[in-house]
């Protein structure tokens, strides 16, 4: 079989030539392209191109192992590998239920930049997601790349930062992150259970630290590794400057201009890199239905930790999927 590797703009790229309804597709030789391609591009689009549940987890294990979802309220109740991510018109039941207004248009299921648990030691290495019902109005995800964002810095700014490591903390709700996400967001409506479920999940989550600069260890490439949701300071920097610094850092990551937003069909899928790319939701209008499957995908990131050790649970600590 013939894989071809197209680049898209501004970064990623979408393969073409293989036929993921064919369980044989997926032999060694394909594999290995895959692979490669993800290490190069950070994401890989697939048009068309997933038709089953089946196939997205054969997909799903080109690059990794996938792990159960966290939240069983959103698992697929036929297979805990697959996480639903449904919005429905007119639904407000949702524990965590919000409609934002944001650039002057109300949306559920708004996402600012982010990469997935970044409020735990050890974070996830990618996830595929899958389209099955497309949003008829907005519903895209944004993808930027944190290798790329690293290399537009100025030298002076990456001396700077190169060893310094950030510090998160779960925030209670998307409208309380102070870097990288829009002035102008307000909450118009929230379930009522979903503060308490969101300063639940803050209190189980204790503060964790990340290297603000990690090397893609395939590559050799540096990559800026930050995420503005959860992001709450530069360790041992005073508060001020250290405002300033994420403030400046976070708006340079998340600069529209260098993300690639993908518009979604049928049977689209997009496997992103986590170690790598930041991404986010544009969400739909309250009255849109939008429904994907989404398979998360382990690695073996030992670069986190927690902020004081002692939070360290005696226990594997629960996961929470973001």
């Amino acid at each position: 079989m013939s894989l071809t590797i197209r680049p898209l703009a501004p970064f990623g790229a979408e393969v073409l030539g293989i036929d993921l309804d064919d369980e044989a597709a997926l032999d060694d030789e394909v594999r290995a392209g895959l692979l490669s391609a993800w290490a190069d591009h950070g994401i890989l689009l697939f048009r068309n191109a997933l038709h089953s549940e089946a196939a997205h987890l054969r997909l799903s294990r080109v690059f990794g192992d996938p792990q159960p979802s966290a939240v069983k309220r959103i698992n697929d109740e036929h297979n805990p590998y697959l996480m639903k991510l449904a919005q429905r018109a007119g639904d407000t039941s949702g524990e965590t239920y919000t409609l934002f207004e944001v650039g002057g248009q109300r949306r559920t299921g708004w996402l600012g930049w982010h990469w997935d648990q970044s409020f735990t030691p050890a974070i996830v290495r990618g996830a595929l997601l899958r389209m099955i019902t497309p949003a008829a109005v907005d519903g895209r995800t944004g993808f930027i790349d944190g290798a790329a964002a690293w290399e537009r810095l100025d030298p002076a700014m990456q001396s700077r930062i190169d060893g310094l490591e950030v510090v998160y903390h779960f925030t209670g709700a998307q409208e309380q992150n102070r870097f990288g996400f829009p002035r102008d967001l307000r909450v118009v409506e929230r379930n009522p259970k979903a503060d308490a479920a969101l300063a639940g999940y803050r209190r189980e989550f204790p503060p964790v630290v990340h290297p603000l600069v990690i090397t893609q260890h395939e590559t050799g490439r540096k990559v800026l590794k930050l995420s503005p949701m959860h992001a709450q300071r530069i360790l041992g920097m005073e508060p001020q400057a250290s405002d300033q610094l994420l403030t400046e850092l976070a708006d340079a990551l998340v600069d529209p201009r260098h993300a690639y937003f993908h518009t979604w069909q049928a049977d689209d899928a997009i496997v992103w890199d986590n170690w790598r790319v930041v991404h986010s939701a544009t969400g739909v209008p309250p009255d849109v239905d939008r429904l994907a499957q989404r398979t998360t995908i382990v690695g073996d990131y030992h670069l986190g930790r927690y902020l004081d050790p002692a939070d360290k649970p005696a226990q594997p600590p629960r996961r929470l999927d973001d």
